[in-house]
This record gives C-alpha cells, sequence and structure tokens, in this order.
C-alpha cells in the first residue's frame, strides 16, 4: 500500500485504512494476523513476548482468587466517520512507539482466558476516541467480559482537548453501556466489591463520592479501580498525575474522597494505571495500591487476591 494519507471526505468506512501508524507499524502488525508467535526471518526485530508478573494482595476475602491487572493499552483507529481534524489528530499520535497496543491486548487476553481469570483495565484503553476506537474497545470489553474504567485518552476527540469535567459530555454517551465507571459503579468478583470509578482528569465528583458510601455499606472489602493513582504523601507520586492532592485547583471533593477511602477500612487495594510504570506501595495501613505498567510496552500484572 501506498504511504498515502487516506481520503476522509466521502470515503466509505470500510474501505479507509483504520491503523494511523505507518508502513512499517502495519507491516509488522499485519504478520501478527497470521502468526501470533514473534517472527523469525524478517527485517524486523522479534515482538518481545508479554511480561505477566504475579503479585499476592491480602483483602480479607474466605477464598483466594485472581484478576489480570492491564492499564493503558492506547488501541489506536480511525475511519472516515471521523473526519478531518480527528484524522489529523490521530495522525500527530502515531509515533508515540505506542503501535502494539491492540497486538499485546489480545495477548492478554489470550493468558487471562488460559488462566481462567477476569482482565481488569485500568483506562486509556485507545489513544483517543474515534468511533473505530470506541467500537473494537467496546467489542473487547464486552465479549471478553473486561471491568474497564475510563482514562483520559477516552475523552480525547481531538487537538482541541481539555482535561476538565465538563469536556467530557460529548463522550460520555459513547461510554456509558460497556465502561463500568462512567462515572462509578460496584462489580462484584470473588468475595470483593470492586468499585470501578472516573477520576481520568484527577478529578472526582460528589455523585461518585456519595456511590464510594453506598458501596461500603455493603460490608465487603473493596478494591478502588481507577485510572489516576490516587495522591499518596513520600512515595514519589507526580502531583500533577494524581488525584486527590490537597490544594489541587481548590479541589476539595476530589481531596477529601481520597482521604475518605484512605480511612476506610473496608479498602484494601488500589488498582490504578497512567504513568505508564509498574508501582506497588502502601495507600493506607490496610491497603495497598498498585499501579499498571503500560500494556503498550507488554506490561501487566496478575493479581491473587488473598484473605
Amino acid at each position: 500500500m501506498s504511504g498515502k494519507k487516506p481520503s476522509v471526505k466521502g470515503a466509505s468506512p470500510q474501505l479507509v485504512m483504520q491503523s494511523v501508524f505507518g508502513r512499517r507499524e502495519f507491516l509488522r502488525l499485519a504478520g501478527l494476523a497470521v502468526c501470533s508467535a514473534p517472527l523469525r526471518g524478517l527485517a524486523y526485530d522479534p515482538i518481545p513476548a508479554l511480561k505477566v508478573r504475579k503479585v499476592s494482595v491480602p483483602v480479607g476475602v474466605d477464598e483466594a482468587f485472581s484478576v489480570l491487572h492491564v492499564s493503558d493499552s492506547h488501541i489506536a483507529r480511525i475511519d472516515s466517520r471521523d473526519g478531518e481534524a480527528a484524522y489529523a489528530f490521530a495522525k500527530s499520535r502515531s509515533r508515540k512507539g505506542r503501535e502494539l497496543g491492540e497486538y499485546y491486548l489480545g495477548e492478554a487476553i489470550h493468558h487471562a482466558r488460559a488462566k481462567g481469570v477476569k482482565v481488569v483495565h485500568t483506562g486509556d484503553f485507545m489513544d483517543f476516541a474515534s468511533v473505530a476506537n470506541i467500537e473494537h474497545a467496546a467489542r473487547r470489553i464486552r465479549t471478553d467480559g473486561i471491568v474497564a474504567c475510563v482514562g483520559n485518552h477516552e475523552y480525547w476527540l481531538d487537538a482541541g482537548k481539555k482535561e476538565v469535567e465538563s469536556y467530557k459530555a460529548a463522550t460520555i454517551p459513547k461510554l456509558k453501556d460497556e465502561w463500568k465507571g462512567v462515572p462509578a459503579s460496584t462489580v462484584r468478583l470473588g468475595g470483593a466489591n470492586f468499585f470501578v470509578f472516573d477520576d481520568s482528569f484527577g478529578t472526582v465528583t460528589e455523585t461518585i463520592a456519595a456511590a464510594f458510601e453506598e458501596t461500603v455499606k455493603e460490608g465487603l472489602p473493596i478494591v478502588m479501580v481507577c485510572h489516576v493513582p490516587l495522591w499518596t504523601q513520600d512515595v514519589g507520586l507526580n502531583r500533577g498525575a494524581s488525584c486527590g492532592v490537597q490544594g489541587r485547583m481548590d479541589d476539595a471533593v476530589s481531596y477529601e474522597f481520597v482521604e475518605r477511602a484512605r480511612r476506610e477500612p473496608l479498602v484494601r487495594a488500589v488498582l490504578a494505571g497512567h504513568i505508564h510504570g509498574f508501582r506497588q506501595f502502601a495507600f493506607s495501613d490496610h491497603a495497598q495500591q498498585l499501579v499498571a505498567g503500560a500494556l503498550f510496552k507488554g506490561d501487566c500484572t496478575e493479581i491473587e487476591f488473598t484473605k
């Protein structure tokens, strides 16, 4: 195929190449469609295998169970339904080293199936909110039973993106049916409640805080599932990439929410993403926070929740 940009105006969606990556990335991914193992004998480097670390976290359940924690797959599909501005934005994102996100997502789902565990995805499933990305992500969430919260990239439409709550309005109706944390919901896995919520811009709303209190009333161990890590002092988190930092934008609701979760003895773990590097540290004296590495780099974590 040529390197010519596909026409946006008047083109049939079926005829427009959905990948926004260049020829080298496309050829490498196309080869994966016929061979799932790392390829040898080609001009390209073999694709590293999925890296699955294993950790155990006590949460107070009677019977141990596991999940596969992934985050930041950043899949990148687009077609003529999105228009020229969206295409230009997608093209500007196509050289970010994230071309293997969709491949590793498939590998993670395959691993979870083989292990008989649920996939919990802590946001940035896609790199931008194109029609093709939303459709593909929603189909995978639905058919593979993925528990997914939203990340900031689930709302990115074009270069005019703004990470404020009002910016979400255009995309929320497209996400709410499949993404559990729009804005919040509780999913029962094993003997624990997974409280899935939207802190994708580093903030939460009063609606989310109220939903959390309803989950607490159920009396089961709680695993918080969000995209942006919850602020924790003295662990090296970037204040600009954390939720609930005291005094940031005078956001008292988010600060109080995070501190309320920190005090709640039923909260036994926090699963997050966003920073593209694995971290594990104490969120409180009774809860661990696990921040997933980037799935587009082939990184994920199998977590066993124990008594």
